[in-house]
C-alpha cells in the first residue's frame, strides 16, 4: 500500500539529531491511517515486539546478522587477549543464529565500529549501521509501508541515542566500582 499523505507528513530524520517525538506519538498519528497489518507491524517495531510483516522480518534478520557479527568480533578479541596474556583454556565456539538476507555491509560496519575503543562511539557506529540498513531494506518507494516502518526504526534509533547520558553512565560505573 502507498501512504503518500501520511509519509509526507513525517518530518525528515537526520542521524544524530534529536527525535521530533516518541513512538507513542507516531502510533497515535498512524492509527486509522495505516492498514491493519502495517499498523500492527508499526506497533510491534515501536514496542520491540515480533511481527510477521515482510519489513519486520527483514529488519529482525538484520539485527540477528549484526548480533552474529558482533559476537564473532567479541570472541576474536577475547581469544586475542587471552593469547597475548599467555592464557590457555578452552576456546569459545561461535554458533551463529540463523537469519534470512545477508548484507555485505554488516561485517564491514561491525569491523569499523570495533575500531572505536570508546564504547559510546562504538554504539553510535553500530546505530549508524542499523540506520543505513533500515533504509536499504525499505527500498526506493518513499511512500510505501516499508518506508514508514523504516522511518519508525530510525525514530527508535534516534530515541535510543538521545537517551544516552554520559554523566549518568559514569556515575553508575563509579558506583558499581566502589560498591
Amino acid at each position: 500500500m502507498s501512504y503518500e499523505y501520511f509519509a509526507s507528513t513525517l518530518p525528515l530524520l537526520k542521524f544524530g539529531d534529536k527525535p521530533p517525538f516518541g513512538g507513542d506519538a507516531l502510533l497515535a498519528a498512524a492509527e486509522g491511517v495505516l492498514e491493519k497489518d502495517d499498523f500492527d507491524a508499526l506497533r510491534a517495531l515501536v514496542a520491540g515486539g515480533e511481527s510477521q510483516h515482510p519489513f519486520a522480518v527483514r529488519w529482525r534478520d538484520c539485527l540477528v546478522e549484526i548480533a552474529n557479527a558482533v559476537a564473532k568480533r567479541r570472541i576474536a578479541n577475547r581469544e586475542k587477549s587471552k593469547s597475548a596474556a599467555g592464557g590457555g583454556g578452552a576456546s569459545v565456539q561461535f554458533s551463529p543464529r540463523p537469519h534470512g538476507d545477508w548484507h555485505s555491509s554488516v561485517e564491514a560496519g561491525v569491523a569499523a565500529a570495533y575500531q572505536e575503543s570508546d564504547p559510546l562511539r562504538r554504539h553510535v557506529a553500530l546505530a549508524r549501521l542499523k540506520w543505513d540498513l533500515a533504509g536499504e531494506i525499505a527500498g526506493a518507494d518513499a511512500f510505501s509501508a516499508s518506508a514508514v516502518l523504516a522511518w519508525a526504526v530510525r525514530l527508535g534509533l534516534l530515541s535510543d541515542l538521545a537517551a544516552i547520558d554520559a554523566e549518568a553512565g559514569l556515575a553508575a560505573f563509579d558506583a558499581a566500582v566502589k560498591g
